[in-house]
């Protein structure tokens, strides 16, 4: 499949994620037996016992415990972690494509993103380096994005390497896969029997998708997933500019698979966080247009005309009564 002029290397279209899920984290028949860690124990006690846990020799992909532990001795060598410390101290390992697993993944080369705290970049860089299965090394804390326009932003920092990767979403409508920068925007990894998911399998059911605004929308997964549904036209708006850059990412992945024809750019105001709602973006076909928005909820139909549905998916914690006011005149309002 020809790939999209926009998209870089490590940016697949929806298709070929799809295509390679079934193998993706499976390992040939001589993958030796999993190891069996225990998460608990001591660097001192894994370093004593690690000599027979080994790539395989036949398709070279890792455990991911055999993968921690490889960074985990990087961090203790650089005097972040002591030897006392647990897998569980290098950080939240991150598959590069994420959907729920049976079993446990066999890394291959660039399969893993790391967010962890106290790093530093000279000893992630040598981890990228050193490990072949870690794509990136995030420094973390508290939750990526925009919570309050008041507040501000929060980032992640990312040190070394990409913190590209996607999840898989899949539902009763059909599948798409959504890309984000990890570092830039929090992490919702996909889940069997997903709640957010049966909301809208619900609303597509009761043909509720029509015309679909997501005023919060992140790297764009709920409007997009009603683009799936058969909406004649979607909104897609969020304040922060990752989130926005991303969405429209994931316009071009998902391209072939919504039946877009056309994707056209406008420019972008000035600054990360996004006040007086703009129109950065629109994309057309197969019946659907999709227009992307880089503002405040709360001013966002002030520029776009209301849809039939609105649905807001907040942040955890997020006070949100003034967005849901001002998204008072679309027909239906939907917290998600």
């Amino acid at each position: 499949m020809p790939r999209h002029p926009h998209l870089d290397e490590y940016i697949r279209p929806c298709e070929e994620v799809l295509a390679r899920l079934d193998a993706l984290y499976m390992a040939c028949p001589d993958y030796p037996k999993e190891p069996g860690i225990d998460k608990t124990a001591s660097f001192s006690d894994l370093a004593a016992r690690a000599e027979g846990i080994q790539r395989c020799p036949s398709c070279g992909k890792a455990p991911l415990d055999l993968v921690m532990m490889d960074a985990l001795k990087i961090l203790v060598d650089y005097g972040l972690r002591s030897r006392s410390d647990s897998l569980r101290a290098v950080g939240w390992p991150l598959v590069e494509v994420g959907y729920p697993l049976a079993y446990p993944p066999r890394l291959g080369p660039r399969e893993l993103i790391i967010v962890g705290e106290n790093l530093t970049k000279e000893a992630t860089v040598e981890i990228v380096e050193r490990v072949p299965e870690i794509k990136g090394v995030i420094r973390g804390g508290g939750v990526p994005g925009v919570a309050d326009l008041r507040a501000g932003p929060t980032r992640w920092e990312l040190l070394a390497g990409s913190d590209l990767r996607c999840d898989v979403v899949s539902s009763l409508i059909g599948e798409l896969v959504i890309y984000k920068h990890q570092s830039k925007i929090h992490v919702e990894f996909p889940r069997q029997a997903a709640p957010k998911m049966k909301i809208l399998e619900e609303l597509y059911f009761r043909g509720k998708m029509t015309t679909v605004a997501d005023v919060l929308a992140g790297p764009g997964t709920l409007g997009l997933v009603a683009a799936l549904g058969g909406a004649s036209r979607v909104v897609l708006n969020d304040a922060w500019l990752p989130a926005v850059e991303d969405a429209i990412l994931n316009l071009e992945a998902n391209q072939s698979i919504l039946g877009i024809e056309k994707i056209e750019r406008h420019k972008t105001p000035a600054g990360e966080v996004g006040r007086e709602p703009s129109l950065v973006a629109e994309a057309w076909g197969d019946g659907c247009k999709i227009e992307v928005y880089f503002g405040d909820a709360e001013r966002l139909f002030s520029r776009a005309e209301p849809t039939d549905l609105c649905l807001i998916d907040p942040f955890p914690g997020m006070k949100f009564d003034r967005i849901a006011e001002a998204c008072g005149v679309c027909g239906e309002i939907v917290v998600v």
